[in-house]
């Protein structure tokens, strides 16, 4: 019996959002691969539905995101490709994702950009995915479903370049404001990079930091933050020039 795979890269967990409503449109059981904690070999079956969502980090998805997906293979097993950006740019990370998965035996058949609240920079993207998101998604969930009914596989051109864009490392500081810190060690346990310390958190490996936002998001004290002059600089230009609202667009 078929079953549908939710695997996703969600550090600030707005694409772990995505593919989950993606899957309450199906009938199908549902179990979650989450990327984050799972750094294993895994083969799905021929029969399983395998929804994959992967943010955006400067145009490409992260190299540790990558990584991991890479150890994922299927046996012709049909697969809904995501990337979910913080309405600036998808760059080369959809045309990535949906090559990977077809490298590691996914049958494609359809693929997705949307869009949600920017990670890094707060003011882009509030709100999102908003209702107009939600209802857009379903919609595309519900074409996912007659593709794989009709047996189709995915025949639009994705938009991108290969070679793909260089990796690219922000500059900007992740701190830990140690009057917050209660010591509860979630952010060593969720860093996907291990560049936070056990014995102090509030200590950061900055060359080993992706900047992928995880341990700021599971902070229970709001303790952890962007700081430094870099970020600071970088922040109102960046919210000015992605504040025009961006759609989701869907291939099939």
């Amino acid at each position: 019996m078929s079953k549908i795979i939710k695997v996703f890269f969600s550090p600030s967990e707005t694409t772990k959002k995505v593919v989950s409503q993606i899957a309450n449109n199906f009938e199908e059981e549902s179990v979650v691969c989450d990327l984050l904690y799972f750094n294993d070999e895994k083969n799905f079956e021929s029969d399983d539905i395998v929804i994959v969502g992967m943010p955006v980090f400067a145009g490409r998805i992260p190299k540790t995101a990558r990584d991991r997906l890479s150890r994922l293979s299927g046996d012709n097993t049909k697969a809904i490709a995501v990337v979910n950006y913080g309405n600036a740019h998808v760059s080369d990370a959809l045309i990535e994702l949906v090559d990977l998965l077809d490298e590691n035996n996914f049958d494609v058949i359809a693929a997705a950009s949307t869009v949600s609240h920017h990670s890094i920079f707060d003011g882009v993207a509030v709100g999102r995915p908003d209702g107009d998101d939600i209802e857009k998604i379903n919609g595309f969930a519900q074409k996912c479903i007659e593709k794989i009914d009709a047996g189709t596989s995915l025949e639009a051109e994705i938009p991108g370049n290969r070679p793909y864009l260089d990796y690219k490392q922000l500059p900007f500081v992740v701190s830990c404001d140690e009057a917050k810190c209660v010591f509860c060690l979630e952010c060593v346990g969720v860093c996907p990079e291990k560049a936070i310390p056990d014995d102090d958190p509030a200590d950061m490996n900055l060359d080993l930091c992706s900047r992928c936002t995880s341990c700021i998001n599971i902070c229970p004290e709001n303790a952890r933050a962007f700081t430094g002059e870099a970020f600071k600089a970088k922040k109102p230009a960046f919210e000015s020039a992605n504040a025009e609202r961006k759609e989701p667009k869907f291939y099939f």
